[in-house]
């Protein structure tokens, strides 16, 4: 791991002991919640920073020619705004990922996933991988060019709180539930949390290629990480 992930590790460790769902299990609600959306407008704001703050995708080969594919590790930039009230219950946040930003197969995110992503990825692949991935069979980018994920209910203790957060992703909506894990240190917010989806949760058929021999995998591991800073002035609260 890199030290920025490195030193989040134990805050990971700390999400997953809810086992919400648990491991390898879709994080995706059967029902959604019989609630709005919402951002607590009492609450403490902090803005998301996108150069400190990363949404990961471990995406994985498999079919009987899987050992001609690779694994892959998407990551891209996240925006957005957190509320943090004086429980979890007040509190909430919204979060935008914008597609086109998302990258392939970055050497040090390959590292740092250990030896599952250890096997080098050319640069022609790389852009191959990605120009699948942004096209019309899967993430469409065009037509849908955000990821947005916002908070439906906060619950348990504010520092490791289950979250219900609504998601769009390729024009679909899902509620997921999932742990994560809270710092707050002065100004600043951190906040890790680590779950599984299937593509096909959100209307997306998996690669395939090589006439089926090669596909990826439903489930994708999903693993993010935010880092806001707390606002000042008005409407800093």
């Amino acid at each position: 791991m890199t030290p920025r992930f490195a030193a989040l590790f134990p805050l990971l460790l700390l999400a997953a002991c809810q086992a919400l769902p648990p491991a390898g299990k879709s994080a995706a609600l059967a029902e959604p919640i019989a609630s709005e959306a919402r951002l607590p407008a009492a609450a403490t704001r902090f803005t998301v920073d996108p150069a400190a703050s990363e949404i990961r995708l471990l995406v994985y080969r498999t079919g009987p020619l899987a050992r001609f594919g690779h694994n892959h590790v998407v990551t891209g930039p996240v925006s957005g705004e957190i509320r943090a009230g004086e429980s979890a219950a007040k509190s909430g946040f919204w979060l935008d990922v914008k597609v086109a930003s998302l990258n392939v197969d970055q050497a040090s995110a390959r590292r740092e996933e250990g030896k599952e992503f250890a096997a080098e990825v050319s640069p022609q692949a790389r852009r191959g991988t990605r120009a699948n991935m942004l096209g019309e069979a899967v993430l469409d980018a065009q037509r849908y060019p955000e990821i947005r994920i916002v908070s439906v209910a906060l619950s348990g203790p504010r520092w490791n709180p289950t979250v219900v957060a609504r998601t769009t992703l390729h024009g679909v909506t899902r509620d997921l539930r999932f742990p994560a894990a809270v710092i707050e240190d002065g100004r600043r917010l951190t906040v890790v949390a680590s779950f599984t989806i299937r593509q096909s949760d959100f209307g997306i058929t998996p690669f395939v290629t090589l006439g089926g021999g090669l596909r990826v995998r439903d489930a994708i591991d999903i693993r993010i990480r935010i880092v806001a800073r707390r606002e000042s002035g008005k409407g800093a609260s």
